[in-house]
């Protein structure tokens, strides 16, 4: 029962500021090559200026205890935050996007169920629509946000990861694959002195992980991967441990062929050292908390030792130095049952560090007076 639990309940303790500013770093930066997405498309109106409205949207529904009343907008005193927060039109644009009926609200919930029934024992651990439409429409009573704490979270990863699945499909998927992988490697170069390759192509169309770490103990082999954990794994349900096999099981396979090549002095890998061991890093865009652990349907094999991290982990990880960095990597490194989170390995004071690459991405969201556009 830890998975369901742990899925429900930690996605609210995290912080909010990481979680958007990573919205922005992942999925409206673009480096050179990479295709912007058209958000605009799905949400009606830009990702950076939706989110930025929800902060106010959030504030005035948290105010009003809970009621979302567009005539507050009209208000002589309100007038000052379309100027120096965000623009009356982006604010009606997001509160629209967030606002359902009753009736949309079920139909929502039911199209769900249709693709992944939860058993009737974790019902609690099921769908819930209001996750990204916290406001619902009540007709002459008014639209009221049954949680407030849904409207600044309805335009993080996981809402959105199912948004831009819905519009653009596999296409995507595998571009916000390339994504992960390219911020992957933005933040591992944050980390000062670290000798960082990019994936080898060995023979045609076939290529290794996606980064390869030298250190002075070790080489580290980091596999990224970008889909996140189905409701049905989430709840503990039957398919948790084929999602685990697929996602972290198909990963340390990844990373053993790696290692195997390196070990048989493949000419591609002649610029990795050979005299020092293999480990592996796999990198997931969403937390899978109990990953590594020896719970029932997590363990996770394979011939090098490798230790999952979520990209939360990773942007504290980066914050210490390369030695530091590499030996707790190492030191968390299993073959089998014996890891844990990772995260427990952490100092308060790495903990609080500030990431460079997030602190960038929140300047997006900045209010009108302090430039953001």
């Amino acid at each position: 029962m830890l998975t369901p639990i742990l899925h429900e309940q930690l996605p609210y303790q995290e912080s909010l500021f990481e979680d958007m500013a990573r919205a922005h770093a992942l999925l409206v930066h673009s480096e050179p090559g990479q295709t912007p997405i058209p958000w605009e498309e799905v949400l009606g109106i830009g990702l950076d200026q939706a989110i930025r409205a929800s902060h106010v949207l959030h504030h005035v529904v948290v105010r009003s205890g809970g009621r979302y009343d567009a005539a507050i907008l009209d208000m002589p005193n309100f007038q000052d935050i379309f100027t120096r927060v965000a623009p009356r039109s982006e604010i009606e644009a997001t509160a629209s996007l967030f606002t359902s009926s009753i009736g949309d609200l079920r139909r929502a919930r039911a199209a769900a169920d249709e693709r992944v029934l939860i058993p009737e024992m974790l019902e609690r651990y099921a769908f819930n629509p209001l996750i990204s439409h916290p406001l619902v429409d009540l007709g002459a009573r008014g639209v009221w946000a049954p949680q407030t704490m849904f409207i600044p979270r309805a335009l993080l990863g996981p809402n959105l990861y199912y948004k831009g699945l819905d519009r653009w499909g596999k296409s995507f998927a595998d571009g916000l694959g390339k994504r992960v992988e390219t911020y992957v490697g933005k933040q591992l170069g944050l980390i000062s002195g670290i000798q960082l390759h990019p994936e080898v192509e060995y023979a045609k169309d076939m290529r290794s992980i996606d980064w390869l770490w030298v250190t002075d103990e070790a080489v580290i082999l980091v596999e990224c991967k970008a889909a996140r954990m189905p409701l049905d794994a989430q709840a503990g349900g039957e398919t948790l441990e084929s999602v685990m096999k697929r996602y972290i099981g198909h990963a340390r396979g990844q990373i053993d062929k790696t290692a195997r090549l390196i070990r048989e002095r493949h000419p591609a890998f002649d610029h990795i050292p050979k005299d020092r061991q293999i480990v592996g890093v796999i990198t997931t865009a969403e937390p899978f908390y109990l990953a590594d652990t020896p719970f029932a349907g997590f363990i996770s094999t394979g011939e090098v030792p490798a230790m999952t991290m979520s990209l939360r982990e990773l942007e504290v990880l980066v914050g210490y130095s390369e030695p530091e960095a590499a030996a707790l990597v190492i030191e968390q490194a299993h073959r089998g049952d014996d890891g844990g989170r990772f995260i427990a390995k952490f100092t308060d004071e790495a903990l609080r560090r500030e990431n460079p690459i997030l602190e960038d991405a929140w300047r997006a969201f900045d209010f009108l007076e302090h430039g953001a556009t």
